[in-house]
């Protein structure tokens, strides 16, 4: 606590005797404990554990000269390295590592090394482990690298295989034994036929390169017994990865490694951007995200080599089609390719700022579009900045929801309908749940580092509570409203992820057998298991919704990526609680363990399975919840209106209390860190820093 009698700083520096209240009523404070203001209006009088130091003009000036130098417009000076003029306790360094790395060795001479950034699911999976599991005596006192490892968790949580793209066994035998003797027309037409057929109905919308007619007379002449002089290599080529993608969704998913293998064998001289596009929607299926980068990345960058991303000039009606179906290639590739770097938290390749060509006709296509710019906001503005406070971090994610007003009309003119609509059956069900999933993710990664914070802050009150005994320092206590419902709409996004697919997974197998959906999913779950782990009050909350997404998980065809993330998940419940545990059913049990789940559908849940609570969640709630059947009545599926609802609720002026790391007893400041550095709970730390 600051006193009157505080002793002389160094020259430069001056000291704050403000308390929290009058700080935040921007009045002055007289020093006092109690101060006079907070002694006449009857408020507790809290003073900041950490005295803020402010610079004065000449110091702030040259701080920005020295941050603003080419060498230094990167990323911050590493933990290791010498800290700049002016930070405080220099012998002092917190790390808060969010972005991870993990090496395998795929054989002897051959060690592969991958990496993964703020935004995606193995970051979230990282926390979750280190919270868990990790001893916090044992955390090293060494300045730690902004990357954190994450091997173990990987290995514990049963994510190594997804987090480097390595095919199953069970995926390669079953390769093996269709490759061996498979003459030229390896496959019956009417298996090819029904493939094209899911293709077509699904993944096609997100890579509309050319009409569905084309596909279909495609695989016609294929099989034609005379063969077609004009076929070319490249289209049969994308009719294979076409044919290839949709037998993933059906009973033939065997077909698909298969194909691929044949496609990319035959292609190694002609891989152009509509075939690697096609190769990044294939291996996102098969839950090998890395391979899905690395593809998009090429693809990228041939489609920049080539113009894609400027018009070419229209000499005639001839090219007007041409010109057309280039615009259709790249703004596919611009949306996939966005999307995918914001799912594995990795930089994108293509910028909209470098791109001159009209947006696309499609209604569908452009309201992809249009999430990608909120995405990539998203990623500049709130994972790619350094904050000054949590506040302004704040006001940035309420304005990024703001762009999202305006999709709501972008999906009605592609679906006829909009968020709030119940899950549709067939073609248009699918189209609907792509839009949806993406939607809800992008606000839910946009108000996660919120939910990361307030996790960090309840770790931190705990402790606190603890020490008071031997007098632990005058922290803020209560949570301000406007975090909380920060925290909310992340929370609600994961739910009605939860609520969509599982609804969707009931009214339409299409939707169920789209196992990228498994990601989404996995996310949500995870994301609600965290909020369990700092708050064990929300299990009635969140326990329902968290097994639901398990239950309509097991439901999609064995295999990774869904057994790796019911693994996982498994094991977060058990560690946080051995009853949280989630039991399936005899009925649920059976269409888990079958070969071929396709025909089974989603059926009422016939026991409680372990209750936490003991009884206190209703056996019909749980069982509609776990079925897809009669879901909860959500909040209002539009987040504007959540996010209204928190303006009203908090007000948006200066009347805010504000937070920094100082308030929170935490020696390190918003102004030199990312978020890729902040982002992870390591408890030692909290303890150290208090």
């Amino acid at each position: 606590m600051a006193d009157s009698t505080s002793p002389v700083q160094p020259y430069g520096w001056r000291i704050s005797k403000a308390c929290q209240e009058c700080r935040k009523r921007k009045i002055k404070c007289d020093g006092s404990n109690p101060c006079k203001t907070c002694h006449l209006r009857n408020t507790p009088c809290i003073y900041r554990d950490i005295i803020r130091q402010r610079k004065k003009k000449h110091q702030t000036r040259h701080a920005e000269d020295v941050s603003t130098r080419p060498e230094d417009t990167g990323r911050q000076t590493s933990p290791g390295l010498p800290q700049p003029p002016g930070r405080r306790n220099e012998s002092v360094s917190y790390t808060f590592p969010s972005s991870v790395s993990a090496t395998h060795m795929a054989s002897p001479s051959c060690e592969v090394q991958l990496y993964y950034g703020a935004t995606s699911h193995f970051s979230m999976i990282n926390r979750l482990y280190q919270d868990l599991f990790s001893n916090p005596t044992a955390h090293s006192e060494e300045p730690q690298g902004e990357v954190e490892e994450a091997g173990a968790g990987l290995d514990l949580l049963s994510f190594r295989r997804i987090f480097f793209g390595i095919p199953s066994s069970v995926s390669d035998s079953g390769k093996s034994s269709l490759a061996v003797g498979s003459p030229v027309m390896f496959m019956s037409y009417d298996i090819a036929k029904t493939c094209l057929k899911r293709f077509l109905t699904t993944l096609y919308h997100l890579m509309p390169f050319q009409p569905k007619e084309n596909f279909e007379r495609q695989l016609e002449r294929m099989y034609c017994p005379v063969p077609d002089p004009s076929s070319e290599t490249s289209s049969t080529s994308m009719l294979l990865m076409a044919v290839a993608t949709g037998a993933l969704g059906t009973e033939h998913y065997g077909w698909g490694d298969v194909l691929f293998e044949r496609v990319k064998s035959s292609m190694a001289a002609l891989d152009d951007v509509v075939n690697l596009h096609t190769h990044a929607h294939f291996q996102s299926e098969q839950g090998r995200p890395n391979s899905t980068f690395l593809y998009l990345g090429t693809g990228a960058r041939k489609a920049i080599s080539a113009g894609l991303h400027r018009d070419a000039p229209n000499d005639g009606d001839g090219t007007a089609k041409g010109i057309q179906e280039r615009r259709t290639t790249f703004w596919c590739l611009y949306f996939y390719e966005t999307w995918t770097c914001f799912h594995l938290g990795r930089p994108s390749s293509l910028s909209l700022k470098d791109i001159g060509i009209a947006c696309p006709d499609d209604p569908f296509l452009l309201a992809l579009v249009h999430l990608s710019r909120v995405i990539s906001r998203s990623v500049d503005e709130i994972y790619g900045q350094r904050h000054e406070s949590l506040l302004q971090m704040w006001r940035i994610s309420r304005s990024i929801v703001d762009d999202l007003r305006s999709f709501e009309s972008e999906m009605q003119r592609a679906l006829g309908f909009g968020l709030d609509k119940c899950a549709q059956p067939g073609e248009l069900g699918v189209r609907q749940t792509i839009l949806v999933m993406i939607y809800h993710h992008a606000v839910l990664l946009t108000f996660r580092p919120f939910l990361i914070f307030r996790g960090r802050w309840r770790h931190d009150m705990k402790s606190s509570a603890r020490q008071s005994a031997s007098g632990g320092g005058n922290r803020p206590t209560e949570i301000p409203m406007w975090l909380n419902e920060a925290c909310n709409i992340a929370l609600n996004a994961a739910r009605r992820t939860i609520h969509h697919l599982c609804e969707a997974s009931s009214v339409n197998g299409f939707v169920r057998e789209l196992r990228y959906h498994g990601f989404f999913m996995g996310s949500a779950c995870f994301t609600l298991l965290y909020d369990l782990l700092h708050d064990e009050n929300n299990s009635l909350a969140h326990l329902p919704w968290v097994h639901a997404g398990i239950r309509c998980l097991s439901t999609m065809r064995p295999g990774d990526p869904i057994m790796s993330s019911i693994a996982g998940l498994q094991t977060v419940l058990k560690k946080i609680n051995p009853l949280y545990e989630w039991i399936p059913d005899e009925q649920a049990r059976n269409s888990y363990e079958v070969e071929n789940p396709f025909v089974a559908p989603m059926r009422p849940s016939t026991s409680n399975g372990h209750n936490p609570q003991g009884g206190h969640v209703p056996e019909a709630f749980t069982n509609d919840l776990l079925s897809g059947i009669n879901l909860p009545v959500l909040p209002n599926m539009q987040y504007q209106d959540d996010q209204q609802r928190a303006s009203a609720n908090v007000g948006g002026g200066e009347d805010l209390l504000d937070l920094t790391q100082a308030d929170m007893g935490w020696d390190f400041d918003f102004s030199t860190m990312d978020l890729e550095e902040f982002f992870s709970i390591y408890p030692s730390i909290g303890q150290n820093a208090s």
